[in-house]
This record gives C-alpha cells, sequence and structure tokens, in this order.
C-alpha cells in the first residue's frame, strides 16, 4: 500500500480537482491511500470520501505583474509571485511541512509548480498529470507561449533568469541542498508526465518524454439524450453559464435552423427546462457526448481538450469560445488543422447566430475534422489507467 498525495496550485477551473479525483479513487480501489493539497478547499465539498485535506500553500502575486497574454510558463510563474525568493522559502517549507504531517510516497501534481519545487528539494517521487499546459517541455530558453506571434530570444532568457533566481535562491533559503534548479524548465521537470490528451491538441504537442493517455472522461458517460427529429443541421454545445456570454448565445442558439442540444453547466436545473423549446434542448448536467456526437453536424464548446478530443474523434468540426489561456491555444491547434472556426475572446457584440449558422454549413471545415488523425481515436477509463501507472 502507497500514500499518494495529490496537489494543485494554479488555473482557476474545477477541472483539475475532478481530475484528480477519478485517479485517486482509481488509487484506493487498488488498495492505497490519498490525501490533496489543493489551491481551492471549496473543491472538498465535491468529494464525499473522508479523506485528508490541506491547504496548498500559495503565494502572493507581484504588484508588477506583466498584463496580457504571457510570453512564457517564467512569466506565468512570475506573475504568481515565483520570482521572489522569500515568498518561494516560505511556500517549500509549507511543503516540507505537509510532507512531514502526512508522509507520501509519491507526489502527483496537477499544475502545481510549487509542490514540484518542494518534492525535488525532499527527494520525493513525483509525476504530473493534467492537459499538458501545466507541464512545458523541457526547453531552454522556456518555449513561447504565443507561437503565432515572433518572440524576441532575449526576452524569453530574461523571463528564464528571473525565474530562475527567484526559484534557486528560494529552495537554498529553505535549506536545500538538493533538487535546485539548473535552467528554468527545471521548475517542471517531472519523472512522469502522464498527459490527458492526445499529442494534435497539446499545446506544446507532439513531443518525447510525456505519454499520451487520452481524454480522461468517458464520452458515454452522462445523461442519456437523444436528437428529436431529423432537421439539420445539429448543433451540440457544451457552455458554462457562467460565461457573460452565455444569454446571448443561448438566443443565437434558439434562432438556428435544425435542432439543438445544448448543456449548460451551473444553469439551474429549472432554468434549463423553462428555456428549452421544440428545436433546442437545454440541460445543466453532463451528458453522453457519444451518441450525441455521432449525428452532429458542429460542436460548440470553449475548446476543453477533452470535449474537442471527442469531437474530433467523431469527424465533427468546432465552432470554439476559448474562456482562458490554455483553451486558446488548444483552439489555435484546431483552427490551424482546419478543423473549427474560433471567436477571439475579445471581440465586441458579435453576430453568435450568423456565425454558428456558417460553420455548421461549412463543408471544408466538414471535410477536414472527418479526416482527422483523432477521427475514430478512442481510449477507455483514462483514470483507471493514470491509477496504474501511478501505482506502478
Amino acid at each position: 500500500m502507497a500514500r499518494v498525495l495529490f496537489a494543485w496550485e494554479l488555473g482557476g477551473d474545477l477541472g483539475h480537482a475532478r481530475r484528480i479525483f477519478e485517479v485517486a479513487n482509481g488509487l484506493r480501489a487498488l488498495g492505497h491511500d490519498t490525501a490533496f493539497a489543493f489551491q481551492d478547499l471549496l473543491a472538498t465539498g465535491t468529494l464525499a470520501t473522508p479523506v485528508a485535506w490541506y491547504q496548498a500553500p500559495l503565494l502572493a502575486a507581484p504588484k508588477d505583474a506583466q498584463p496580457g497574454a504571457p510570453l512564457s510558463h517564467s512569466v506565468v510563474l512570475l506573475n504568481r509571485g515565483f520570482g521572489d525568493a522569500l515568498s518561494v522559502a516560505g511556500a517549500t517549507r509549507a511543503w516540507f511541512g505537509i510532507f512531514h504531517l502526512w508522509k507520501p510516497d509519491i507526489l502527483v501534481v496537477d499544475y502545481a509548480p510549487g509542490a514540484l519545487i518542494a518534492a525535488r528539494a525532499a527527494g520525493l517521487r513525483h509525476a504530473a498529470i493534467g492537459s499538458g499546459f501545466s507541464t512545458p517541455p523541457p526547453q531552454d530558453p522556456m518555449p513561447t507561449l504565443r507561437s503565432w506571434m515572433p518572440a524576441e530570444p532575449a526576452a524569453l532568457q530574461r523571463a528564464d533568469a528571473a525565474l530562475l533566481a527567484g526559484v534557486r535562491g528560494g529552495v537554498e533559503r529553505a535549506g536545500a541542498t538538493r533538487g535546485v534548479p539548473l535552467q528554468a524548465s527545471d521548475v517542471f521537470r517531472v519523472e512522469a508526465n502522464l498527459l490527458c490528451t492526445w499529442p494534435e491538441i497539446d499545446p506544446f504537442g507532439p513531443r518525447d518524454g510525456a505519454d499520451y493517455i487520452g481524454p480522461q472522461d468517458d464520452p458515454s458517460n452522462g445523461k442519456p439524450m437523444a436528437w428529436r427529429g431529423s432537421s439539420r443541421p445539429r448543433l451540440f454545445a457544451y457552455l458554462k453559464a457562467r460565461d457573460p456570454r452565455f444569454a446571448s448565445l443561448l438566443e443565437s442558439i434558439a434562432r438556428l435552423p435544425g435542432e439543438s442540444i445544448v448543456v449548460a453547466l451551473g444553469l439551474p436545473p429549472a432554468q434549463a427546462a423553462a428555456r428549452s423549446t421544440s428545436t433546442m434542448q437545454l440541460v445543466a448536467e453532463p451528458a453522453a457526448l457519444e451518441p450525441l456526437l455521432a449525428e452532429a453536424d458542429l460542436c460548440l464548446c470553449h475548446s476543453g481538450p477533452g470535449t474537442v478530443a471527442h469531437a474530433l474523434a467523431a469527424g465533427v468540426p468546432l465552432a470554439l469560445l476559448p474562456q482562458q489561456f490554455e483553451q486558446y491555444l488548444v483552439a489555435r491547434k484546431v483552427v490551424d488543422a482546419g478543423a473549427g472556426v474560433m471567436l477571439e475572446p475579445d471581440v465586441p457584440s458579435p453576430d453568435f447566430a450568423g456565425w454558428l449558422a456558417a460553420a455548421a454549413v461549412n463543408g471544408t471545415l466538414r471535410q477536414a475534422a472527418s479526416t482527422s488523425p483523432l477521427r475514430g481515436r478512442r481510449k477507455r477509463s483514462a483514470a483507471e489507467r493514470l491509477a496504474a501507472m501511478i501505482a506502478a
């Protein structure tokens, strides 16, 4: 029996927590003990099993954080306080305290660079899970996150140097003599990099040194639903009700010809029932994607890698509305492959109805999606396979 500590520090979506919970359930089924150190302890309410919980040590963001899309992951971490050696030292000591209290045999991180820093300094075995964005490849300098724009090598190197100085100084101040990074990318280096995505939509992929497990969620799970008639086009949408554009999107979808099924997470079920129409089924819980995508003409989503992978596996083109930077990078992969269209997040008052209607009948998008390398690619029980790999 092993003791596995899961850590999550960065990223604002509870998708990190859900991914961790599924893998932890698999490990407990194998007889192992699990504990969690999360940035957001509100996530504890989504897990019924009594386990040990810790607050992940968090660093204060600096006053001079760089605005806008970050140049590299070094800038991401500098904006989160990792350039301050004293802050890194304090967080590292706090992680040492958690390790001492719970005595894990292995640390598994989902976007938790501070935990990784401490694990290497403590000599603790470690692995990473995620969709690719949170574990960039070990390049020197760190790769640019804005591949569509020219990046000055000197700017990348300056960011790396600032991050390396903060982390090295913090580890040394914490009293560690091992695990001191030699270059900025060492902050993200892991013994096992287990990616819940495919190389074609990995923001940094395809790459060596990573195991591509595929989407963790099973597209056959969820609320059973079915298309009601034969009207075309058929739009399947997977949206977050908290999106400021949600009300406008629903109004636009309701005006489209054909038929629509909309999964709106975060919407009260009573509202979903009240706003459904004869041509638009609106539900507030996850639906079984596989049978719906098999007969869909277009998939509208926020460019989460799981939904994107399932749509392309079914040969369905995508209309993408990324909400955060990782989703934006995935969306660019799809657009570059010709299998989808994207609305930039800062477009004022977009014509959603016109945009969706055009995408739904775009034969070029349909052809690219139907011939995507992901067409027909499916693997089941990713969470179970991740648990087995971590246990091994």
